[in-house]
């Protein structure tokens, strides 16, 4: 095996080594864990961290503020406790790992004999999430507590998912739902944290190869380095000037998605040039996807902030970004029928195609014109997948099931109803996509300040 190799540590050993002699990188908190400063965690922390020193005094309440603990290797018991386990759920994991049996498919460390190998994460997840365990879907906190109980959640991840404040974006899915999405969101937020190391290292060396003096600025460079690596990444974060300005485009129509950093890894290339557009696009079944992708965006502002909170709610030091995405009206104006259809509540056809694509069925013939459409503009639903399933037709679905949007950015049964525009993830939605804006989306960090100020302003 070779997780305790160099290949898996999370810091690039001269890196490692820099970041020591600069005060950045101090003795971690267990044997396993080292402190990091928080403005070199990722390609987006110098910006989110920009107001924390990099000088910080050798005391406990300073440092707490300033650094993050990390584990030492990405496979590893550290990283279990990191990614949202118990202590006694992470001893059991890994001692599970560590003595893994001789026959049946193998780890991702063990040397490739040709047969099939699990994966850190997938083991993780598989067997924190395990068969057995009684999923809700119901609102019933007892019930997601017992849940999170099983799973093996630590006290601190279970508060975050259970935060009332966000309620309602919890209730759109099932506990292990959420489960799976946190120590997925947590363990890639070590492997960007891992690539913005590397990438730091391949700058030291670089410099070292470069004729001069030694020495004489290499934080500013390194730190402006970090920045720059994320091509495409605004250095401002969400609510400066600039990401004020992203949003007033005239003659655009202006869209929002809030998403986890680690999810978009690749979506630019070096040069900051749009790569990989798919990163974006939402799996099915969804609102207006049976049995096909689509990309989703909201022109609400509020809808976007409220998903991008809690996903930094549940973050441990993971980067979340908001994206917005400027559409020409132009473009949106020259589509004509099957190109653009337009589905909102109370419309029967709205209901029936909800309960349809969320069901992951067959869609009726007199459905399947929308399956030709490049953009949907309709009324956007919640509640979990299960729920359709247990409504016997598609009358069932009621103004219970659309969310809504009241005017203190919560979403709640008593605001305006929330819209979402639905392209399609296929080559011609992709295309049109990448022709009108998607080469020109812009993602700003959203800090921890955004989170508490959107907290501040509207917890009751």
């Amino acid at each position: 095996m070779s997780e305790s190799g160099e290949s898996s540590t999370i810091l690039a050993p001269l890196d490692v080594s820099n970041l020591q002699a600069e005060g950045l990188l101090r003795q971690g908190t267990s044997v396993g864990s080292r402190r990091l400063h928080k403005r070199r965690l990722n390609r987006s922390s110098d910006e989110e961290h920009h107001g924390i020193p990099l000088e910080i005094p050798q005391n406990e309440l300073a440092m707490q503020d300033a650094f993050a603990t990390i584990p030492i290797y990405l496979i590893s018991q550290e990283t279990l406790k990191h990614v949202g386990l118990s202590a006694s759920k992470a001893d059991q994991l890994w001692s599970a790992w560590t003595n893994w049996p001789t026959d049946g498919p193998g780890r991702e460390t063990d040397a490739d004999d040709g047969g099939l190998q699990v994966s850190f994460l997938d083991f993780i997840t598989g067997r924190a999430t395990r068969s057995g365990i009684p999923d809700t879907t119901g609102g019933s906190d007892t019930e997601w507590y017992t849940c999170l109980n099983a799973c093996g959640v630590n006290q601190k991840t279970q508060a975050a998912i259970m935060d009332p404040f966000f309620n309602d974006v919890r209730l759109d899915r099932t506990c292990l739902d959420w489960v799976r999405d946190t120590i997925k969101m947590r363990y890639a937020g070590l492997q960007d944290i891992q690539r913005a190391s590397r990438e730091r290292e391949m700058e030291l060396q670089r410099a070292a190869s470069r004729p001069g003096p030694p020495g004489g600025g290499e934080r500013r460079s390194l730190s402006g380095l970090q920045q720059q690596s994320t091509a495409g990444m605004s250095t401002d974060a969400w609510g400066s000037a600039r990401a004020a300005a992203a949003r007033n485009a005239t003659g655009h129509t202006v869209l929002y998605k809030g998403i986890d950093q680690a999810r978009i890894e690749s979506i630019f290339d070096a040069d900051g040039s749009m790569a990989q557009i798919s990163k974006l696009c939402s799996s099915f079944p969804s609102d207006f996807g049976s049995r096909v992708a689509m990309y989703y965006f909201t022109p609400n502002l509020k809808v976007a902030e409220y998903y991008a909170g809690y996903a930094k709610r549940r973050a441990e030091c993971e980067s979340v970004v908001m994206i917005v995405l400027r559409i020409p009206n132009a473009a949106i104006q020259s589509l004509t029928e099957p190109e653009i259809q337009h589905l909102h509540w109370p419309s029967d056809v709205w209901k029936q195609m909800i309960w349809n694509c969320r069901r992951n069925n067959t869609l009726p013939k007199h459905l399947r014109v929308y399956k030709k459409a490049t953009l949907i503009i309709g009324s956007i639903s919640r509640k979990l997948n299960n729920v359709y399933h247990r409504l016997d037709t598609w009358e069932g679905v009621t103004e219970r099931h659309l969310l809504k949007v009241n005017p203190d950015r919560r979403t709640g049964a008593h605001g305006k109803i929330a819209t979402q525009y639905a392209i399609q993830g296929q080559e011609k939605g992709e295309d049109w996509l990448l022709e009108n804006g998607g080469k020109d989306i812009k993602v700003f960090p959203y800090p921890h300040a955004a989170l508490e100020s959107l907290i501040a302003e509207n917890r009751d």
